[in-house]
C-alpha cells in the first residue's frame, strides 16, 4: 500500500470526523460535565436545607460520568479512566441504596 492509498482511506474513514471536531465534542463534554456537578451541587445543597432526599441527585451524576469514565476506558485503556469508572459507580451505587432507604 503506497503513500496515496493509506492517506485515500484515512480520509474515507474519517471523512466526517475531523481531529479538530473531536476535539471540540471531548471540550463539550468536559464542560456538560462541570455544569452537571455544579447545578447537582446547588440542588443538593438545597434539597438537604429543606429536609429532602438528595441521594437521587448524588446517583444520577455519578451514573453520568461513571458512563463517561467507562467509554474512555474502553476506547483507549487508560487506568485512569477505569479507576474514575469504578469509584463512580461505587459511590452511584451506595446513593442508589440509600435513596431506596429514604436518605
Amino acid at each position: 500500500m503506497n503513500k496515496e492509498e493509506i492517506l485515500a482511506k484515512s480520509r474515507k474513514e474519517y471523512k466526517n470526523n475531523d481531529e479538530r471536531e473531536l476535539q471540540v465534542k471531548d471540550k463539550s463534554m468536559t464542560f456538560s460535565y462541570i455544569v452537571m456537578i455544579a447545578m447537582a451541587a446547588v440542588f443538593t445543597t438545597i434539597r438537604a436545607g429543606q429536609g429532602l432526599p438528595m441521594m437521587d441527585l448524588c446517583a444520577t451524576v455519578c451514573g453520568s460520568v461513571c458512563a463517561g469514565m467507562a467509554y474512555r476506558f474502553f476506547r483507549t485503556k487508560k487506568t485512569e479512566y477505569f479507576i474514575l469508572a469504578l469509584i463512580t459507580f461505587i459511590v452511584m451505587i451506595v446513593a442508589i441504596i440509600r435513596f431506596a432507604m429514604g436518605h
